[in-house]
């Protein structure tokens, strides 16, 4: 009877010695998990402490509602963030409750309520992918502990994962899905799961067209043709980095030529949409109405780890990281940049000096959304939102007490009240010509904006030290008076105009006439023409809970500088000109001599760059237009960008309306005489509306 006692102890013995030790990869996988994601430290005991202090009897905690379907800030989930806690301190080598016997139970219980509990939300992320991740994370954080969780509760709660099917969803909820299927893999040894769950979670990697996700312009798309470059896209690669930087190494590890896709959206898209830690608004989606979101103070961290992923690039990566941790300046090693991203409806201008970017919408791509309680008032923020960012923080979490109708660089009814989104989770666009043409550095982008009543031709034209934005044939009939609003950022020091004025806080003023300028914050403004220019250093007031149901209550305030153009009560073909000059230090680099605004039409809008020999023009009908150095001639609505070289001209030619099978373009050299004639076939499917080089 004795034998057979021992027996059954070495027998129970070697199964749970077994049971701890992880075969190869998953051993070596678990334990990168570990170390990634354990937390050591003072904080980590004094968090176990507490929780455990407050933790009842039955294993739950009296203070959270298990009841609660919150859609948002989803009450129970805080039982699983405390558990974590607490595998934290039991774990902790640093800490007094390492290995302590009454933490382990209380453990237990906690884990035995929240499996017998099973809390649901309204929300379908929360019970799929939030849950899951959360419990699969802990259970593994629980591996490494001195004592293992009873082998037939761990074996519950691993079944209790399999929510959400990463097969049917896409983009950044495909990857989110998929990673707690990666967790539970790991946790019951399955290679077929593990292969199948990674097979999944890296899929997104790649270009789709038509489809949510990663854009053929490198641009990225959730919820929807929505953009989402952050927001879901900054989900879609905290998922890859974190799951390749497990796998590297391993027969799991993430392919080259995925990797090379991978790197190229987080460099040229991602990270160009940056100044210093601070991102553009145009990029966060509803996320923009969540407190703190355009800071990424963790950035820092996931450029580290790509630089040890993706070592071709490394030295682009690590500058990079330097410029987000504050170490470098905001301009170190920035290249200058441009692009108009087709798919997306978006476009951007990077400077060592600056960032310009400018969001629109069309009939291909849908508007900004509001759901869940978020983003209730961004109703223009997809009509010519433009980003103007010097320092980097100009923007951030102004928008509780921004006036939402006078959005930067937006052409809209001046209303009393801000006015919220009629229909959630997005809408397409109402109008097809939107697009722009770009040589990888400088472009024009153009947008016929047609929304709530106004309509107008919007343009911008890019260069090195100016922006030229024009807009024509604006009208409206409705009573309000309509705006295009230049900027509305925070007040930062005092605003100088040509008059002589230096507006400091809470004051107003007017400038109409021609020639004059505006200058705060390192950016002027110059108006050619006369305009009825509006400025105003007011205080402003709101909530972060007046703009997202699920933020703080509390009233903010701050001084904002808000600059308009006031176009008056039902305009008919109304327009204005302005000249945006970021980085500057002061109004002598105002300098506008090199700029010749050709033309302003409802049919054609052109600037001519002196210096750089470039003329850029949108042409929203067939037409011509010339100066005494080239003629441009078209047979169709397009936007072209012409620049004399040495060599001759290099000519750049993009369709707005993604229509067109072929453009006929005659440029003419006047200085040579020379005439380039061309019916261009023009690029299809995904590409179109891309630039091509003649």
């Amino acid at each position: 009877m004795k034998k057979v006692k021992l027996l059954l102890v070495f027998t129970f013995a070697l199964t749970t010695y077994c049971w701890a030790q992880a075969t190869y990869p998953f051993g070596t996988i678990l334990k990168r998990v570990y170390e990634d994601e354990s937390k050591k430290g003072t904080k980590i005991e004094e968090n176990g402490k507490k929780w455990l202090s407050t933790l009842q009897s039955d294993g739950s905690w009296k203070d959270i509602n298990y009841s609660a379907t919150d859609i948002t800030n989803w009450e129970p989930v805080t039982h699983i963030e405390r558990l974590q806690s607490l595998v934290n301190a039991y774990n902790n080598p640093e800490g007094g409750l390492k290995d302590d016997k009454r933490l382990y139970q209380g453990i237990v219980k906690a884990f035995t309520y929240w499996y017998d509990k099973d809390p649901q939300s309204k929300n379908w992320w929360h019970n799929e992918i939030s849950v899951p991740q959360k419990l699969g994370l802990t259970l593994i954080l629980m591996r490494f502990g001195t004592e293992k969780l009873p082998h037939e509760l761990e074996e519950k709660l691993i079944e209790r994962m399999k929510r959400g099917n990463m097969e049917t969803k896409t983009g950044a909820n495909k990857t989110d899905i998929a990673t707690h299927y990666f967790y539970r893999s790991l946790l019951v040894e399955d290679k077929g799961l593990l292969q199948r769950s990674l097979n999944e979670l890296f899929l997104p990697v790649a270009l789709v067209y038509k489809e949510e996700g990663l854009q053929y312009d490198y641009s990225y798309l959730q919820h929807g043709p929505q953009l989402y470059v952050s927001g879901y896209g900054n989900v879609f690669v905290s998922g890859i980095v974190k799951v390749s930087k497990y796998v590297v190494g391993t027969p799991y590890a993430l392919s080259e030529e995925k990797m090379q896709v991978f790197s190229t959206f987080y460099r040229d898209t991602y990270l160009k949409v940056f100044r210093s830690k601070y991102i553009d608004f145009n990029v966060e989606g509803r996320g923009v109405t969540r407190k703190g979101n355009l800071e990424k103070n963790s950035e820092k961290y996931r450029l580290g780890q790509m630089a040890n992923l993706d070592t071709k690039n490394a030295k682009e990566l690590e500058d990079a990281k330097m410029r987000f941790d504050g170490s470098k300046t905001a301009e170190y090693e920035v290249k200058s940049f441009h692009k108009h991203f087709w798919n997306g409806d978006y476009t951007v201008h990077v400077r060592p000096e600056y960032t310009f970017n400018v969001r629109i919408a069309s009939t291909r791509t849908n508007r900004s959304e509001t759901g869940n309680g978020e983003n209730l008032y961004g109703r223009y923020l997809s009509d010519g939102a433009t980003n103007i960012q010097v320092r980097g923080p100009e923007y951030f979490d102004i928008m509780p007490i921004w006036e939402w109708d006078k959005i930067p660089g937006v052409t809209a009814a001046d209303h009393n009240e801000n006015v919220k989104i009629d229909k959630s989770w997005g809408v397409p666009g109402n109008n097809e010509f939107a697009g722009g043409v770009s040589d990888g550095i400088y472009g024009a982008t153009a947008y016929q904006l047609d929304y709530d009543g106004v309509s107008a031709k919007k343009a911008w034209f890019f260069f090195d030290k100016e922006i030229v934005a024009l807009g024509s044939d604006i009208s409206a009939n409705g009573p309000e008076n309509i705006t295009t609003t230049i900027n509305q950022s925070w007040l930062n020091g005092s605003v100088k105009t040509s008059t002589n004025e230096s507006l400091n806080k809470n004051a107003e003023t007017k400038l109409s006439a021609g020639k004059s300028w505006v200058l705060h914050d390192g950016v002027g403004y110059y108006f050619p023409e006369q305009s009825a220019v509006e400025i105003s250093t007011q205080e402003q007031k709101g909530s972060w809970h007046y703009i997202n149901n699920s933020q703080p209550k509390e009233e903010i305030t701050g001084n904002v500088f808000k600059m308009w153009i006031n176009h008056g009560q039902s305009p008919k073909k109304s327009k204005y000109e302005y000249i945006v000059f970021p980085g500057v230090k002061g109004a002598k680099e105002i300098d506008t001599k090199s700029i010749n605004i050709l033309s302003n039409t409802e049919t054609i809008q052109a600037v001519y760059h002196q210096n750089l020999k470039m003329m850029q023009v949108v042409f929203y009908a067939a037409g011509n237009v010339e100066n005494s150095e080239m003629a441009i001639a078209v047979d169709k609505p397009c936007v072209v960008m012409v620049k004399n070289t040495k060599s001759g001209q290099d000519i750049y030619l993009a369709d707005p309306l993604q229509k067109a099978e072929t453009i006929k373009i005659t440029v003419k050299d006047k200085k040579n005489g020379k005439d380039k004639n061309q019916e261009v076939k023009m690029p299809q499917e995904a590409y179109s509306g891309s630039s091509i080089k003649l």
